[in-house]
């Protein structure tokens, strides 16, 4: 419901606030960066809305390194009850699911979907050993234990914010028909906003004769990131020229074998666009994703991007790329150098509806329509 202690809507602004993990920037964690994005760019809008952030987790979490971490100071409306609450993923919502249902319940809330993946581990014995793989960075004593508990929160989670919440913006085609499907709700109800591509991110390509032929990945290396098959892809080219640039989250897989192969680290997120356009091709072997911010970043940066054919990701980010259908597949593409007879304008045209402040546009237009619901008073779009 909305705040009757307001004295005069035409004098003071309705309180939105956004709900994430954190809202520190260069985490590495793609939910983490939609939010920052947004916030960013919500702020920067002239609008009847004052925007503020409540982060749920304090500290460095994401094990960055410690000049990169940048805590951001709490807004001084963070305390107070908002108009509408934005909580940037369904498991964000569990928070006040445990600690404080009846506020909840009442409160007027948006949601945004990035994808139903934590459905496709279905039972506790699966999540149990999806994290304890080998493979698996995650495969610590307290993360096998609290992963499928996590898991299985985020499970109820989404499907009780689905019976409340008042929109839930999904960032994809895949995801908008996921959500359709499983709670049988209309179209309207789950609008489709693209997440964030920064300006910064634009072509600044200045390639020497003589050079190493860079393949570059950007990731956070979790088992869906499929990052293995393509070191193991890579291992197979013949070569010797190509160099394989891995960018982010701690290394979970062997590449000491091969020289060719090198682990770059936690990028700063102002860095990222110059590591991008260091990039010959771009590749993103994921076998699900929500979106896919990486390859619409490269696009933009006008860098050659390589996707696994069979990965579920939405239409718009595995558009105008080139699909391998395995791994042998992927080393014969690297090796014939197949990604230089990509169309790049085409591509990096996708990337348009990214724009930070047509997105900031379109989700302050899902407010209006929201909080319209319960105050007729509120200006509509185009005075309608």
């Amino acid at each position: 419901m909305l705040n009757k202690k307001r004295i005069s809507r035409s004098k003071q602004k309705y309180l939105v606030k956004l709900v994430s993990g954190s809202f520190v920037a260069n985490s590495g964690v793609g939910i983490i960066e939609y939010g920052v994005r947004l916030l960013d760019a919500l702020k920067k809008e002239k609008s009847e809305f004052d925007i503020c952030e409540t982060a749920l987790i304090k500290g460095n979490v994401f094990n960055m390194p410690k000049h990169l971490y940048k805590e951001r100071q709490a807004h001084p409306k963070a305390k107070e009850s908002a108009d509408l609450t934005h909580y940037l993923d369904p498991g964000f919502i569990s928070f006040d699911a445990l600690f404080n249902p009846l506020g909840l319940r009442r409160s007027t809330y948006v949601v945004t979907m990035h994808d139903l993946d934590v459905f496709k581990v279905p039972t506790l014995k699966g999540m149990i050993k999806e994290y304890n793989a080998p493979h698996n960075f995650l495969r610590k004593p307290l993360m096998v234990i609290s992963a499928p508990f996590i898991s299985l929160t985020r499970m109820a989670a989404t499907s009780f914010v689905m019976g409340r919440a008042k929109a839930a913006i999904c960032v994809s085609e895949k995801t908008q028909k996921e959500v359709m499907e499983r709670y049988k709700v209309s179209e309207a109800r789950c609008p489709i906003i693209y997440p964030i591509i920064n300006d910064s991110f634009k072509p600044e390509r200045s390639k020497k004769s003589g050079q190493k032929t860079i393949v570059g990945h950007i990731s956070s290396y979790l088992p869906n990131k499929n990052v293995r098959m393509l070191i193991e892809a890579f291992k197979k080219t013949k070569d010797k020229n190509l160099e394989l640039r891995l960018y982010g989250g701690q290394m979970p897989y062997k590449i000491s074998d091969d020289k060719r192969i090198r682990y770059r680290g936690f990028p700063a997120t102002e860095d990222l666009p110059k590591i991008m356009n260091s990039f010959d091709v771009f590749v993103f072997p994921s076998i699900w994703e929500g979106f896919g911010m990486p390859v619409m970043e490269a696009k933009k940066c006008k860098v050659p991007v390589i996707t696994y054919a069979k990965g579920e990701i939405t239409e718009i980010v595995k558009r105008n790329t080139l699909q391998f259908k395995d791994a042998k597949d992927l080393t014969r593409m690297l090796d014939d150098k197949e990604w230089k007879s990509a169309d790049l304008d085409k591509a990096a045209n996708d990337a348009k509806k990214c724009d930070a402040k047509y997105v900031a546009k379109r989700t302050l237009d899902v407010y209006r329509k929201v909080l319209n619901e319960n105050d007729p008073s509120l200006p509509r779009k185009n005075g309608q």
